[in-house]
């Protein structure tokens, strides 16, 4: 019964820690970050990282193929997340044609990554945390690509997105993950599963 306890007080002693290392944006801060930037190309890539969800490392290698640009989604291959599950994460309508409009202008026949940089076919996880990096600096905020991933969870349990839904856009492997962020947003969370009436 002892070691039970222990190993229940170290599972607790560690959420507690993960949830202290969660940086995210205040809704202030990310219209602050969107501001100053001032390259379309960048501003895509921000705003996308953020709507997606998604970790650095999906995100780099997600390929113009994987937009279902009428469906609102973008396909994550199993080979390219942390889990080895694929998943789908949705994206908003005017994000989409943002992202349309630009690839028609800037993308010509065979180019199969949707960011690439001057030296790769395909943008480095490292070339985008410079981007992001960027212009944190200018908007004199602390921000990295993961940051964004923080604050997508946190702003859509905010905003009342179902703790369920959240977990699948991110590809949270446990609901307990996701849970972790709901002590950031307790407020809507409790709402979101009152309105579904959960018991």
């Amino acid at each position: 019964m002892a070691k039970e306890t222990q190993k229940t007080q170290k599972r607790n002693s560690n959420k507690k820690s993960f949830r202290d290392t969660i940086k995210y944006l205040e809704k202030g801060q990310w219209n602050s970050l969107k501001e100053v930037i001032d390259n379309t190309r960048d501003r895509l890539l921000i705003k996308l990282l953020y709507s997606s969800g998604c970790r650095v490392n999906e995100f780099s290698l997600m390929k113009i193929k994987d937009v279902e640009f009428e469906e609102g989604y973008i396909h994550i291959p199993a080979e390219n997340t942390k889990t080895k599950e694929s998943r789908t994460v949705r994206i908003g309508k005017e994000l989409l044609n943002e992202m349309k409009g630009w690839l028609k202008d800037n993308k010509k026949a065979g180019d199969d990554y949707l960011f690439d940089s001057r030296q790769s076919e395909r943008m480095t996880p490292r070339r985008i945390q410079q981007i992001v990096k960027k212009y944190a600096a200018i908007a004199k905020i602390e921000c990295h690509p993961h940051t964004l991933r923080h604050t997508h969870i946190v702003h859509a349990l905010q905003e009342g997105v179902p703790i369920n839904a959240v977990q699948a856009q991110v590809g949270h492997k446990r609901l307990t993950t996701t849970e972790i962020y709901s002590k950031l947003a307790p407020k809507q969370v409790k709402e979101a599963y009152d309105k579904a009436k959960f018991e």
